[in-house]
């Protein structure tokens, strides 16, 4: 599994901007341990549903 650091990171500085950095790494991490899922994948999924949760 490759992982994309270069979205990862446009992930993290983005979540950092909207104010849950913090929460987006922590359910990133929490995603891809329940799910066995690649950090791509994981980190996408928690940047999304925290963005949706702050609109």
């Amino acid at each position: 599994m490759e992982i994309n650091g270069k979205r990862i990171e446009k992930l993290g500085f983005k979540a950092f901007k909207k104010g849950f950095y913090n929460e987006w790494k922590s359910l990133t991490d929490a995603f891809k341990k329940e799910n066995d899922i690649s950090l791509n994948e994981a980190s996408e999924k928690a940047f999304n549903e925290l963005s949706t949760k702050s609109s």
